[in-house]
């Protein structure tokens, strides 16, 4: 799944909605298959790694827009919604991850930067 030469990944940290504590990841992005995973450096919820479903990129001017869910993220039946700029002319992405209307009452929305591993 990851194996493929298509796969450019992005470091950073983010601090998940309805959560305090800043935990670093890192986004596996593969714009040509239209495909994204996150990996978490410790687990969230149970697990390290969560694949993107939903995955939408669009190639602007200057940077790739790229938005994808993932579920059960940080509770179960919580979808998150990961929404990320990356930069065609720097090392860079920008993004923000929002959580969609829920029944657990959980709520929020949380900036992040990323910078292009090997960049």
């Amino acid at each position: 799944m990851t194996e493929s030469a298509n796969w450019e990944e992005y470091r950073g940290s983010v601090v998940i909605p309805s959560q305090t504590d800043r935990r670093g990841l890192t986004v596996l992005l593969n714009k040509v298959d239209g495909a994204a995973t996150v990996r978490f450096d410790e687990p969230v919820s149970g697990a390290a790694e969560w694949q993107g479903s939903q995955v939408w990129i669009v190639e602007r001017l200057k940077y790739h827009e790229v938005q994808f869910s993932t579920t059960n993220l940080p509770v179960e039946t919580v979808e998150i919604v990961w929404k990320i700029n990356a930069a065609k002319f720097d090392d860079t992405a920008a993004g923000v991850v929002a959580v969609r209307p829920n029944d657990m009452r959980i709520s929020g929305e949380k900036g992040f930067i990323l910078n292009r591993a090997g960049g």
